[in-house]
């Protein structure tokens, strides 16, 4: 009795997208319909290539003499006949194919853990509140008149509805790449990137008020960028876990294009407009930690300016005159 072969066809995240069964001495695999196997892919010839045992009992490949030839996995060299271990794929054309007899030996089997899905609802409920705690927090700083509920409700709302949106477009994207939606790990990686940069945020506005130090605040817009290209690797990386070197060379790329256009954007506002306001935000008297100048520094330091200006203004009339 011939032992069986078990041929998946894989996607392009190696996932199967197909598994079939055949007791014969040998399975033919290409585009006709004459092969045990019908691949629809233009890329693959008409007979391509055929798995059978040799003397030993080991599975096969053998290329039938196609144009685009047949490799193993990732190599870019053609192969004529490859000895199959089960584990590494075969690629014709565009299509992957991984060949096992009924005698390859599986994972074992995952033990269930409700546990950690609890978990993770509980953490992503932790992380929605820490957020909305952040903005409340941050709409009460700038509360200057009498208090209103919209103008603590509306912020949350907005914010809660970009993060909505955002999720649901990648997962729309993840589900349609990879087969699966994964929305609770989806929300994370926004929850998580959203904080960061709430936290960023805070900490840079409470420097440049606290402490009259405006680097943080100043190039909050290379934190933005930076924290909103690892968002965009990590949901790319739940698309698929194959080519992680490429995305992230390509969100790099991505990053340091943004963060070089609105550089080349500030200092262009700055010649025009002069020096850019870094304090966003007035927070209470007690969280400054600089002193505050007296009145009669304050009047000196306006006096020596206007020495400054005077002093300028008599160089640039004396070089006018001798001219």
């Amino acid at each position: 009795m011939d032992q069986v072969i078990w041929v998946e066809i894989l996607s392009r995240h190696r996932d199967v997208a197909a598994r079939l069964r055949f007791t014969g001495a040998q399975v033919r695999i290409g585009r006709g319909y004459d092969n045990d196997v019908v691949i629809d892919d233009p890329y693959v010839a008409t007979r391509h290539m055929r798995v059978s045992r040799d003397e030993t009992g080991r599975l096969v490949a053998e290329d039938l003499g196609s144009a685009n030839g047949m490799f193993l996995d990732r190599d870019k060299s053609r192969h004529q006949r490859i000895v199959i271990d089960g584990e590494r794929p075969i690629r014709i054309g565009h299509t992957w194919l991984r060949i096992r007899d009924a005698s390859h030996a599986v994972e074992g089997e995952r033990t269930a853990a409700p546990a950690a899905r609890i978990m993770s609802i509980g953490l992503t409920v932790a992380l929605g509140a820490v957020i909305l705690a952040i903005e409340a927090l941050s709409a009460w700083f700038i509360e200057v008149g009498e208090p209103r509920i919209s103008h603590y409700l509306l912020p949350l709302l907005y914010v809660a509805a970009a993060i909505v949106g955002w999720v649901t477009v990648w997962t729309l994207l993840v589900r349609v790449l990879s087969g699966r939606a994964r929305f609770e790990r989806n929300l994370l990686i926004v929850l998580t990137g959203v904080i960061v940069f709430l936290l960023y945020n805070a900490l840079a506005q409470y420097a440049a008020f606290a402490l009259t130090w405006r680097t943080l605040a100043s190039y909050d817009y290379v934190a933005m960028w930076g924290i909103l290209a690892a968002v965009c690797f990590f949901h790319l990386r739940e698309i698929g876990a194959s080519r992680l070197k490429l995305k992230g060379a390509v969100m790099v790329a991505l990053l340091a294009l943004a963060i070089s256009v609105q550089t080349l954007m500030q200092t262009e506002a700055f010649q025009d407009l002069g020096r850019q306001s870094t304090l966003r935000r007035l927070m209470p008297p007690t969280l400054r930690l600089v002193p505050v100048r007296d009145e009669s520094t304050f009047f000196a330091a306006i006096e020596q300016l206007k020495a400054s200006l005077d002093r300028d203004r008599s160089e640039v009339g004396s070089n006018t005159t001798g001219r």
